[in-house]
């Protein structure tokens, strides 16, 4: 395993042209998942990248992080997809209807769409996950072992409640009293998040279960990231057989890599690493 501690990136990739992408619906039997597909422009098929967001988050990422990269995976000539998980987005359901076990199925779906896609290779898959995404992307590997790369952007790398003991400590008795709990954010408004959810956060098994992985695992982590620390990105390598294997902690970047900081470039290092990633494994 390498580990970098990176300020500056990177070498230059081939491009081609970029069709445009596509909104869609998929429908789970329950509710609908919107979803964004990216393409490029190519007579052959091509690789396929699932994009999966972080908490109380949506399928273009704050600051657009997953429809930069999208866009940025189509001019190398990878394809990608890209959901809102139950409540979050365009999702018109309730995020009562949230839980690891619902967020694994719908990207179940969005996975099943690209593989039945003639324009895809479905020999030659990826993953990135976000935070909360990055677990959820750990348990869709698990139940679907068709992954041959996989990017984790500040993803949580544990087993049970350890990374959410603060929600835990002051909001699962309440959701054991009246079967969810409401959580506020700064930048957006506040979710019910079901007592299903707290419970398989406490049966989780997905480090664990991320032993047999051996396909390509990209680390990345933010130096300056207070939400998940960077060592999550050192334990999930260490979880796997995954190579080749890297762990890339970005200096001074936060959890969401100072995407919102116009004079910061962390992002665009962000971006850079994972696109090189995926355009050397998967090609």
């Amino acid at each position: 395993m390498k580990v970098w501690l990176i300020a500056v990136m990177l070498s230059v990739l081939p491009l081609v042209s970029y069709a445009g992408e596509a909104s869609l619906r998929l429908n789970n039997g329950e509710y609908e998942i919107p979803a964004i597909v990216n393409l490029p422009d190519s007579e052959q098929a091509v690789p396929a990248v699932v994009l999966l967001h972080g908490t109380a988050s949506h399928k273009n990422e704050v600051g657009n992080l997953y429809a930069r990269l999208a866009a940025a995976l189509a001019k190398v000539g990878i394809g990608s997809i890209r959901i809102d998980f139950a409540g979050t987005g365009d999702s018109e359901v309730s995020y009562r209807h949230y839980t690891l076990e619902s967020a694994v199925r719908d990207a179940t779906m969005g996975l099943n769409y690209m593989q039945a896609q003639p324009q895809i290779n479905a020999e030659k898959l990826g993953v990135v996950g976000f935070s909360q995404g990055g677990l959820i992307a750990q348990l869709l590997i698990a139940q679907s072992p068709v992954f041959d790369s996989f990017v984790a952007w500040s993803s949580v790398a544990s087993d049970g409640v350890s990374a959410f003991r603060p929600m835990f400590d002051s909001m699962y008795q309440k959701a054991k009293q009246q079967g969810y709990v409401t959580q506020e954010y700064t930048w957006r408004a506040p979710l019910d998040i079901s007592l299903e959810w707290f419970e398989q956060v406490k049966a989780n098994k997905s480090l664990t279960n991320m032993a047999t992985y051996n396909g390509a695992l990209l680390a990345i982590a933010g130096s300056a990231d207070k939400v998940v620390p960077a060592e999550n990105a050192l334990r999930l390598i260490e979880a796997t057989s995954a190579y080749p294997a890297q762990a890339v902690i970005i200096k001074d970047a936060s959890h969401i890599f100072n995407v919102l900081n116009e004079q910061a470039a962390e992002d665009e290092q962000l971006l850079q690493l994972t696109v090189q990633w995926f355009a050397q494994t998967l090609q």
